[in-house]
């Protein structure tokens, strides 16, 4: 291929012809290509196609090329064969059978150098024997080429100053050999396509030294007989003016045809020089109405917008804005049939990566297609700012880095603002934002068990989002994660929301999220639209998980780490349809509670399924519950009405102890080893119960260590 490239400057000394024991070569394969100058200066294009001006260097080179054999530049230097080593001084070869001519056009591929003289013909020098072949004669030798590069299966292609473009048939005898195709480019105007050479995609890539325009021979297939020569113009590259060659090793991708780049700073990973962010373009799965393609990442202040409607739109923001330590809604908007996972990254902190904790704000949630309304916590140290960026990521395996190469898929960056805390919303977290409580449930009931309370284990904290002037309650979000799960029977997780029609939830823009799998059914079809809402998180917690310790418990046992790393985790957002007045009874920590799995037997003679519900002491039931079980087995209701949490007069789910059959610590806590019991666990409990919560309120900071399963945070 023929390259144009411009030396640095260096000391007189270095300038003359070295022997070959001093020649350094390049590396072996550098992703920068060489431009040469007629004023005897150099500059570089990367594999981005960025370009800039190195300096002066002792000599003018043309018809150059990089060997990739032995990494050093080959070309002409006053009508001689030299070889350019790194510092792009020279030493020249004797070459046999190769007559002084003005070369203009040259390349190298397979340790062979190929020259055009006009005129003339073209030679084949062999870099290993220094022997030169006449390949082309005089009589077809007549364009005005001021460059031409091979194609990596051997064929030789240019682009002459005339707009047009050639392929020579090389491959029989002096006499036989010919340009065997030739069409008119299109192209206008006076040309001096000087730098021409093809990546290893084998796309061929010209630029006019008079304009720095550039394009792409993206369809070139050398083995058939009618070659489109379809081409697509590049963006103008700067620092090219007056290039004679370019000299670039053809190993190295430069157009990565068929693949979606972002268009943030290059400071967050965009361009491939740094292994940005980049997924192969697929109709299987995509963001927005249809695939973005690009051909190389044009990062801000350019954009990859190629005016066709498809570039970064497969985001959209709910709001202007990001306030600081509010909830940002988003829409993905998923295109194509497979399931894709999504991710995404926030600069927080403005300083221009996306490394900084808690900037993974969504982590591979399973989408498929459709909109999705997805939810942003803002951090409230978040810095307040006119631009920041946003970069997601849809890929067709889970990804966790903001860089790199994807699979199947898009990336799409944002610039976003971010504004101080939104005045107009208030925000309330049971028991903090950046804490849990714990619920345990015993799930035999109404029988009596154990009571080691350990059956279900789960983290659990709401946040409530409220309007600060009228205090009507706009938004929750729930999150939870298994502790443990000593339970043989299998049990869905839900939430009532006590004061709260099922009318009032804005099904639409209310989902959850289990681990990283987006499920956006959460209200659960009432009876009645007035009738309280119903949030189901899972109606079955075992099909998110699975523990190779005995009967598959997890986290109950302390002989046994197989289930150590195993997790289940969740997030519900929910939405009102328009704020509502704070309902009276409704706790900050809601109504949570269990119940039993479809098909599962629960000891009953056939499932109980949704009608066997288990709620915290004095918590209400819903209207799916089954009220005859109330007062039977050990259970000593005396008022379990659907109603009694508004009326707050409950006397619900306790024994003849006392002892609930679930419970809630406002805080991290460690539950009972299978088998051991609350009341031995935690000896202070007893007093708690007996003065009906007048002491011993912190009862669950006293453990015996010997008989609770501690969870060590690694």
């Amino acid at each position: 291929m023929k390259s144009h490239f411009i030396a640095i400057a260096l000391p007189i000394l270095l300038t003359s012809y070295l022997k070959t024991s001093q020649a350094n070569p390049f590396s072996s394969c550098p992703q920068t290509g060489y431009l040469f100058h007629q004023t005897t200066s150099v500059s570089f294009v990367d594999i981005d196609r960025q370009t800039s001006n190195i300096g002066a260097i002792a000599n003018s080179y043309d018809a150059v090329g990089f060997n990739v054999l032995d990494g050093y530049i080959y070309g002409i230097m006053d009508k001689k064969v030299v070889r350019i080593h790194n510092g792009f001084t020279a030493d020249e070869l004797e070459i046999i059978d190769l007559p002084e001519l003005d070369y203009t056009a040259g390349d190298v591929h397979d340790d062979h150098l190929y020259l055009y003289a006009k005129y003339q013909g073209i030679w084949q020098v062999n870099l290993s024997t220094n022997q030169a072949t006449q390949l082309l004669k005089k009589e077809l030798a007549f364009y005005n080429l001021s460059d031409l590069a091979v194609h990596p299966e051997g064929i030789l292609y240019a682009v002459d100053n005339s707009k047009n473009i050639l392929r020579f048939d090389l491959s029989q005898s002096l006499e036989d050999n010919n340009v065997d195709l030739i069409k008119p480019t299109g192209l206008s105007g006076l040309r001096n396509f000087s730098g021409q050479f093809f990546d290893a995609n084998g796309m061929l890539y010209i630029i006019d030294a008079n304009t720095g325009e550039s394009y792409l021979f993206d369809d070139l297939t050398p083995l058939s007989e009618e070659e489109s020569f379809h081409y697509v113009a590049l963006p103008s590259l700067p620092n090219v003016s007056d290039t004679v060659d370019i000299a670039r090793c053809s190993n190295t991708e430069l157009a990565i045809k068929g693949y979606d780049f972002g268009d943030a700073p290059n400071s967050y990973g965009t361009s491939l020089s740094i292994n940005g962010a980049h997924h192969q373009v697929s109709s299987h799965l995509y963001l927005g109405i249809q695939p973005d393609e690009d051909l190389i990442a044009q990062f801000y202040p350019s954009s990859d917008s190629n005016n066709e409607g498809d570039d970064d739109q497969g985001i959209s923001f709910n709001t202007v804005s990001f306030n600081q330590g509010a909830t940002a809604f988003v829409t993905a908007q998923v295109g194509g049939f497979l399931t894709g996972y999504l991710s995404a990254w926030v600069d927080w902190n403005n300083n221009g990566n996306f490394d900084d904790a808690n900037e993974h704000v969504i982590s591979n949630i399973a989408l498929n297609g459709g909109a999705h309304t997805l939810a942003i916590d803002v951090p409230n140290e978040a810095n307040v700012t006119e631009q920041t960026w946003a970069r997601f990521r849809l890929n067709d395996e889970p990804i966790d880095s903001a860089q790199g190469l994807g699979g199947r898929g898009e990336v799409e960056d944002y610039p976003l603002t971010i504004t101080s805390y939104d005045t107009q919303e208030s925000y309330l977290w049971y028991p903090s934002q950046g804490s849990y409580a714990t619920l345990a449930f015993e799930d035999r009931w109404p029988n009596q068990d154990d009571y080691d309370f350990n059956d279900i284990v789960i983290q659990y904290r709401v946040g409530h989002v409220q309007e600060t002037i009228t205090g009507k309650l706009s938004r929750l979000s729930i999150d939870i994660a298994l502790q443990a799960y000593g339970a043989g029977y299998n049990n869905g997780f839900a939430i009532k929301l006590d004061g709260i029609p099922s009318s009032s939830i804005d099904t639409q823009n209310s989902y959850v999220i289990i681990n990283n799998q987006y499920q956006a059914s959460v209200l659960e079809e009432p009876d009645n639209p007035d009738d309280e809402a119903v949030l189901i998180f899972t109606d079955a917690l075992k099909q998110f998980f699975s523990s190779e310790c005995d009967n598959g418990f997890l986290r109950v046992d302390p002989n046994c780490d197989l289930d150590k790393d195993v997790t289940l985790q969740a997030t519900m957002k929910i939405k009102l349809n328009t704020p509502i007045d704070y309902p009276e009874h409704l706790h900050p920590y809601l109504n949570p509670f269990i119940f039993a799995a479809p098909n599962d037997a629960h000891g009953f003679a056939s499932p109980p399924s949704r009608s066997l519900e288990i709620h915290l002491k004095d918590f209400s039931p819903t209207t799916k519950a089954n009220a005859s079980l109330f007062k039977s087995g050990q259970d000593q209701s005396n008022n379990a009405s659907v109603n009694c949490g508004v009326e707050n007069n409950c006397n619900s789910y306790r024994n003849s102890t006392g002892i609930p059959f679930a419970i809630l610590v406002p805080s991290p806590w460690n539950n009972p080893i299978e088998g051991k019991s609350i009341l031995s666990a935690y000896p202070e409990i007893e007093g708690y119960i007996n003065s009906n919560g007048s002491s011993d309120d912190t009862w669950f900071n006293f453990p015996d260590a010997s008989k609770v399963y501690s969870v060590i945070e690694e």
